[in-house]
């Protein structure tokens, strides 16, 4: 091929690109600092998505347990 180390180079770059992100990305998704209030709004957003679940679930449970 005419441009075989033209292509050649820039596969090089690309697989070198990807794999410096990747670990960047890894490095990055590790280290997440949670701020003051975080812990708590956290807890409070889970317990708005899912209490109402579990109260629904709890409800047709006992329900089918008093027939």
């Amino acid at each position: 091929m005419m441009f075989q180390k033209k292509i050649d180079r820039a596969m090089d770059w690309l697989k070198e690109k990807n794999t410096t992100n990747e670990i960047e990305e890894k490095y990055q998704e590790d280290y997440i600092e949670l701020e003051k209030g975080d812990r708590l709004a956290i807890f409070i957003s889970a317990i708005l998505v899912f209490g109402p679940i579990f109260l629904i679930l709890i409800g047709l449970l006992l329900l089918t347990f008093n027939y």
